[in-house]
């Protein structure tokens, strides 16, 4: 069955031919009905302009499956741009390729937004409104790297939808929290993201910025605000490797910046810990190894005795063999 009626073939066709660089899009692959229309969306766009390169996404992108865009990889789509979103859509394209090329040095609001920031637009094909904040939308993401922005058709993600009480359209959600519908001033988004508290970063915000090589600087947020983050904790227990070991590096520096707020994750991870996976289990003993009180050294003694994995027990043991006297 064909996606793009033959209106929007004749658009894409008239883009073609205007479009002198070339456009990327990366496709992140899952199961379901939904990955496969985004699948076949690509192809028959491929057959229509040749010069659209299409490859699969990095393993881990920030949201699956999508068609991921944009010069800095942060837009997904998980929607068919069809319609009055087709125009958007390859406004993006455009945009990526040309400022791919020849970076822009304007300025504008959105450049001072200097924490990442996930936005999910939920849209219809059929809503009248939803063309034009989708592209003011895009705009703020080609200009802003940090920013994640993702177009969400709800029909076609109904469980999304569900999950995050979706009523009517369009429907902006900054970081989970704060939502817009209807009427969006994007200035206003601007200013959240811009004034929002470090503390309440999500758990992908603080992920974004360690995986950016600044580990140091969420240990350093967080000593500044004397607080442990709430997400940050889902990044240390991840189950994804390279996940936690950013995350503990991050607890290095902020056990020699702020000791004392380090010592607050000792509870916290002995709460979580007989939940977690043996491997976390495994990294989380290293982690409270670096916070050395009695507390610590306790618990540690009664891993090696409990009923957990053997390689648990053992790591367990080997770091208290190297535990300073009392």
């Amino acid at each position: 069955m064909d996606l793009i009626t033959p209106q929007d073939e004749q658009i894409i066709h008239q883009w073609s031919v205007r479009q002198t660089t070339q456009a990327l899009l990366n496709i992140a692959n899952s199961d379901g009905s939904a990955s496969k229309k985004l699948a076949h969306f690509c192809d028959e766009f491929k057959e229509l302009a040749p010069q659209v390169k299409i490859r699969n996404a990095k393993d881990d992108p920030f949201r699956t499956p999508a068609i991921i865009i944009g010069r800095h990889g942060n837009i997904a789509y998980q929607a068919i741009p069809e319609g009055k979103e087709l125009p958007p859509f390859l406004e993006a394209l455009s945009a990526a390729a040309k400022n791919a090329e020849s970076p822009s040095d304007k300025i504008s609001p959105a450049t001072l937004i200097e924490l990442p920031a996930e936005l999910s637009v939920f849209i219809a094909q059929q809503c009248p409104h939803c063309p034009n904040i989708v592209s003011q939308l895009l705009s703020l993401a080609d200009e802003n790297p940090p920013l994640r922005l993702a177009v969400i058709d709800g029909f076609l993600f109904d469980k999304q939808a569900k999950a995050q009480d979706i009523r009517s359209v369009p429907t902006l959600i900054l970081d989970n929290e704060l939502r817009w519908t209807g009427q969006i001033n994007i200035r206003e988004v601007i200013r959240q993201c811009v004034q929002r508290d470090p503390s309440q970063l999500s758990a992908a915000s603080l992920r974004q910025i360690i995986e950016a090589g600044e580990a140091a600087r969420v240990a350093t947020m967080m000593g500044t605000n004397n607080q442990i983050f709430p997400a940050f904790i889902n990044l240390l227990v991840h189950e994804r490797w390279s996940v936690r070991l950013g995350a503990m590096v991050t607890v290095e520096y902020l056990a020699d910046e702020s000791p004392d707020l380090a010592a607050r994750l000792i509870a916290l991870l002995i709460k979580c810990f007989a939940g977690l996976d043996a491997p976390v289990q495994g990294d989380m003993v290293q982690v409270l190894a670096q916070l050395k009180s009695k507390d610590v050294k306790e618990y540690l003694e009664k891993i090696t005795s409990g009923n957990y994995a053997e390689s648990v027990r053992e790591a367990a043991e080997e770091e208290l063999e190297t535990w300073p006297n009392d």
